[in-house]
């Protein structure tokens, strides 16, 4: 044992933290071997100094390869062995700062420093103090350390950037230069100075000062990672991508350099392009898990759900401990509405981590819509435990406790909440009172919504029965897409769920976009969900604001499209007089923002209005009520419609696409 953990701590010294786990792990089981006490043990106990010791240097690598669970995990076991020492109040300090208990860290560092005077707890201290904000006490702690080490650098860039929160920034900068002058070779002094630079915004001193450190240290390419991330923030995106493009030129295998530039594009929300730089990343270190965590969350705030899945199930094959990487997976099957996928992927992050109440509300609400209530109540509560505010959660809690009162009263509640002429339509309270009879037909219910809604109301219905089962049975096709050589033609016959992902998807694998034309054929499109109409937007447009729901109390519910999006070289929309709601929506985004879109046909239906809808499936009922108007940069429809810029009398799409050719 005492070999072992000898060797394993000579490694770890070295910086071979994997090598010296293995040592320590087989001193630990000889130590489990000598006192068979130490597998459960969960009080003090007195034994010899060298029990202890593979305990605490088995957390110490750990705590290096900053898995701090594991670390402080076997430094409690390791202080529960006295008697104890200094350094293990460290190590465990330093785990607790790693998983950012920053409180919890500061009384082991005072621990250590009751029991000696170990120069690593004032060093711990000031981190800790620095991440609570509490400068003044971090500045005194790295003085006290430095003091103690007049060589670590370490320490040095700690009070570098203390001065800088302080506003002491002529301090910060001399002492950064102090620190070159000291070390002229050493590159973590320069790298100091950048950071002070940065800090500053003295963009121009800033070049010139990495201008330098490329020169004097032309095999140090992780210096350009450091570049493109001061220029991103300092919000000159240009200079990022020049180092980045000479970052590759000179080790384009270095995974830092892709993962800096991904975080550029993430500082920017263009998430796909943020995505590629991550894969790169990913290509060059399959095992680097913060890289499949970056690709994941990238391709999910992209809503590139179908890639996100098929990477999330490649990487969740790794022997990775994040749980991250089930939880972008589960979000995405959760997003296409995927909910046995959903669940179990939900069941792996809870498994990682037992304390995520989003994961727990996930999977509260993937059992409801399954409509295995008593599963749905189990989690919702789970996840109210670990978080009374969790609004989905909260949500489910209403919809369960909705769904044991009679369908009638459901009903009623639901029209009365939602319905956007409620105010204006006659007697609609008596009228919905009739709904609180027991044990009505889905057929009376129906007769009473047709007698409640607006006279001039002709979108809101109910649907039931055999229409009911027509309805919900297989959804037909609802996008298609041809490759037609120089035009990619879109076929989209209805607006469902998950319309948008499909239609993304396709979009993704057209080469060369921006040499083509897009034909979006929204003839007979009579519309459907407003989301997947404003998220077909968000993957065409620039960053804008595509619309904008108004309900019936005046809040507005804004769609955002982020900067990152697919360009044509011309855009042509296809519509008649059945294009209506979701497909006007479309329609005039892309003709409000895009000057390259021209739209053929006649002229559209002018529905701005959408709706929303109550659902029973045990019933075999729909509610379909008008819920708010919507706007294109405050244009509405309503009663009117669009106008094509090309008439088209025919009903044949030959006679579209010949103008489509003509390029008219």
């Amino acid at each position: 044992m005492i070999k072992n953990n000898a060797t394993g701590h000579r490694l770890v010294e070295k910086g071979k933290y994997e090598e010296a786990i293995g040592y320590l792990e087989k001193a630990i089981d000889y130590a489990y071997k000598m006192e068979p006490a130490l597998i459960d043990l969960n009080h003090e106990i007195k034994l010899d100094d060298h029990m202890g010791a593979p305990f605490n240097n088995l957390g110490w690598a750990y705590n290096e390869l900053e898995d701090y669970e594991q670390g402080l995990e076997y430094m409690e076991k390791s202080l529960l062995i006295l008697p104890n020492q200094d350094w293990e109040y460290v190590n465990k300090g330093n785990a607790l700062y790693g998983l950012n208990e920053y409180e919890a860290a500061l009384e082991s560092f005072d621990q250590a420093l009751s029991m000696g005077n170990e120069k690593y707890a004032y060093y711990g201290k000031g981190r800790s103090f620095y991440d609570l904000g509490r400068y003044e006490e971090a500045l005194e702690q790295f003085d006290i350390y430095l003091s103690m080490d007049e060589t670590d650098l370490d320490g040095f860039e700690g009070k570098v950037y203390t001065l800088l929160q302080l506003n002491q920034h002529e301090e910060a900068s001399r002492l950064a230069n102090d620190i070159i002058r000291q070390e002229p070779d050493n590159y973590e002094a320069y790298r100091i100075k950048a950071g002070v630079l940065e800090y500053t915004e003295d963009i121009n001193l800033l070049k010139e000062h990495y201008r330098s450190m490329t020169e004097r240290f032309p095999g140090h390419t992780e210096v350009y990672a450091q570049m493109i991330a001061s220029y991103s923030m300092l919000g000159d995106f240009e200079q990022a991508e020049s180092s980045y493009d000479a970052a590759v030129q000179k080790d384009h295998s270095n995974a830092d350099i892709h993962i800096a530039m991904g975080d550029a594009h993430m500082g920017r929300s263009m998430y796909v392009q943020a995505a590629k730089y991550y894969d790169q990343a990913v290509q060059l270190q399959p095992q680097h898990e913060e890289s499949s965590i970056n690709k994941l969350r990238a391709l999910y705030n992209a809503r590139r759900n179908y890639q996100c899945i098929a990477f999330g199930e490649e990487a969740g094959k790794q022997e990775f401990s994040s749980s991250l990487i089930p939880w972008f997976t589960g979000q995405c099957h959760f997003d296409l509405e995927h909910y046995a996928e959903a669940i179990q992927a939900m069941e792996r992050v809870v498994e990682l981590d037992p304390n995520d109440d989003d994961a727990y509300a996930t999977l509260s609400y993937s059992y409801y819509m399954l409509e295995e209530y008593d599963r749905a109540e189990e989690y919702w509560e789970k996840s109210l435990e670990l978080y009374s505010g969790n609004s989905m959660a909260l949500y489910i809690e209403d919809l369960l406790q909705d769904s044991r009162r009679p369908l009638g009263e459901r009903i009623k509640h639901f029209f009365q909440d939602n319905y956007l002429y409620i105010a204006s339509s006659p007697d609609v309270d008596t009228i919905l009172s009739e709904l609180d009879k027991q044990d009505m037909t889905t057929a009376e219910i129906a007769a009473v919504i047709e007698r409640a809604k607006h006279p001039q109301d002709m979108f809101t219905s109910v649907i039931y029965g055999d229409e009911y089962d027509r309805l919900t049975g297989s959804i037909e096709q609802d996008v298609i897409y041809e490759d037609q050589g120089t035009i990619a033609y879109f076929r989209i016959y209805e607006f469902n769920f998950n319309t948008d992902d499909r239609f993304i998807e396709y979009l993704d694998q057209i080469p060369n976009p921006e040499a083509k034309k897009l034909v979006i054929d929204l003839r007979g499109n009579t519309g459907g969900n407003m989301d997947s109409a404003n998220n077909i937007l968000d993957a065409l447009l620039p960053e804008c604001v595509t619309s904008m729901l108004i309900e019936r109390d005046g809040y507005a519910d804004s769609y955002y499209s982020d900067a990152d999006y697919v360009a044509f070289k011309k855009i042509y929309v296809l519509v008649d007089g059945d294009t209506a709601s979701a497909s006007e929506l479309l329609t005039m985004g892309l003709s409000t923002y895009l000057p390259v879109v021209t739209i053929i046909g006649q002229d559209t239906y002018g529905k701005g209005v959408g709706q929303r809808v109550f659902e029973d499936k045990a019933n075999r009922i729909m509610v379909i009520a008008v819920n708010h108007y919507w706007n294109v940069r405050q244009n509405n429809i309503m009663y009117s419609h669009i106008s094509p810029d090309i008439y088209v009398k025919s009903s044949k799409l030959e006679d579209y696409m010949k103008l489509v050719k003509a390029g008219r």
